[in-house]
């Protein structure tokens, strides 16, 4: 039983993947398996129990790279590889973020997750931010909610990027390291000129 949800998952997210989620239906999935829609059914009601699943696997995955991370003392390294890790897992999953806003407003129950989980998000950016502030990497902020607005262009970009990306990129998969960059100079203007040395040498030990 765990393999055949296994493998209705795996189809589904290629298949998503690959149509996109508006074209891709139940009976599609169960055809290509070559299992009954019934059959199907029995493990996942809808489509949008399936969407639930894959968005737990990568949220599984969000938490593996956090764990990996978790003693790396430098902080700024560490963002450097939850990104590049972070970015290759929603490439992985790409079907998710392209139709993102589709996604969300036919899963109401998946949208109110997304809302939980950015609060988590904001409060783990906030908190790795106060923590590159201590290690002298990042300066202190010049307005009150500086860092706040910054945490708000991340939520953006890392929402969206992969939609730019599969409209202007030839090979997604081979794009990460580009809006990864991108993504991280979001960073450079606040750092210190210590923080400037270490961002720069980090870009060249990741060919970033």
């Amino acid at each position: 039983m765990k393999n055949i949800k296994e493998a209705i998952l795996i189809k589904a997210k290629e298949l998503f993947n690959q149509n996109g989620v508006a074209n891709v239906s139940i009976r599609m999935i169960a055809r290509e398996l070559e299992i009954s829609h019934s059959n199907l059914l029995y493990h996942f009601k809808d489509k949008n129990s399936i969407l639930n699943a894959l968005h737990q696997e990568i949220l599984e995955s969000a938490v593996n790279i956090n764990t990996e991370i978790k003693y790396e003392e430098s902080a700024l390294k560490s963002l450097f590889i939850s990104t590049l890790k972070g970015f290759e897992v929603l490439v992985d999953y790409r079907f998710f973020m392209i139709d993102f806003n589709y996604i969300l407003r036919e899963n109401q129950v998946l949208h109110k997750r997304i809302l939980e989980i950015e609060t988590l998000r904001q409060s783990m950016y906030a908190e790795k931010i106060n923590l590159m502030i201590s290690q002298k990497i990042l300066r202190n902020k010049q307005y009150d909610s500086e860092f706040l607005d910054l945490i708000k262009q991340i939520r953006i970009f890392s929402d969206y990027w992969l939609s730019s990306a599969q409209v202007y990129e030839n090979n997604v998969a081979l794009s990460i390291k580009k809006y990864a960059r991108l993504f991280l100079l979001l960073f450079y203007p606040y750092l210190t000129k210590h923080g400037k040395a270490k961002f720069d040498k980090l870009l060249i030990a990741y060919d970033l």
